[in-house]
């Protein structure tokens, strides 16, 4: 936007002029706002927070635009500032779960201190730990939804089987490491046990949530790392 600038020379009596600039501020409101990239990511980064937390809490159908305005305490046009469409924000959801997955994995199978087969251990533990603490509830997020959206979205669909395929992928690159006979996989390839491995865990998870038990986490921990 060009503000529009005039000069007028004003006659002030003695013989003298004076030079007066006039500018139309009319259009003000429309130049365009440097955005505050630090603020902007806090609170994109606090909307995806609230997001993973009424999702795996509830669903995604469920959770209306706004539950999230009203947890969140921004207004509703606010939120179009940061995602284009309820869609859009699940995607980047899954994402920041994905992340957080990945990351849990990369870190415990970074840890030098233990065998490749204890790495393995440890991620399962970790997550039957933190279920142990919440009451067996919420589950995996992805899973869920994948249940939930597979047949009736495809963005979000293909989204999820992506990131589901990055994990295995991340587990397969342990299980090279490792006697694939101390899981009771050995007539499997890599990829395939890694693959059988989080399919059976993501099935113990739903039978934890239906029955609100432990016992489904510990009959998996059993029959992989006894």
């Amino acid at each position: 936007m060009r503000l529009n600038i005039r000069a007028i020379n004003k006659n002030e009596g003695n013989g003298k002029k004076q030079l007066l600039l006039i500018i139309d501020w009319s259009n003000i409101r429309n130049m365009p706002r440097v955005r505050d990239e630090q603020k902007f990511n806090q609170c994109k980064d606090s909307l995806l927070a609230i997001g993973e937390d009424l999702f795996i809490n509830s669903s995604f159908n469920t959770v209306g635009l706004n539950d999230i305005l009203k947890k969140s305490g921004i207004p509703k046009g606010s939120f179009y500032h940061y995602f284009d469409s309820k869609e859009d924000f699940g995607l980047q959801v899954i994402e920041l779960y994905f992340q957080q997955r990945s990351e849990m994995l990369t870190r415990i199978l970074s840890d030098d201190s233990l065998s490749d087969y204890e790495q393995l251990k440890s991620f399962f533990e970790t997550q039957i730990s933190h279920f142990d603490k919440i009451g067996y509830c919420q589950g995996c997020l992805m899973a869920n939804l994948s249940q939930e959206i597979a047949d009736v979205n495809e963005n979000l669909r293909t989204r999820i089987s992506d990131f589901s395929n990055r994990l295995i992928d991340q587990l397969a690159g342990c299980i090279e490491n490792l006697d694939s006979n101390q899981l009771n996989l050995g007539h499997l390839s890599s990829i395939e046990a890694a693959q059988l491995l989080m399919n059976s865990w993501q099935g113990a998870i739903m039978k934890m949530k239906l029955e609100k038990s432990r016992e489904p986490l510990e009959v998996f921990r059993k029959f992989f790392f006894a």
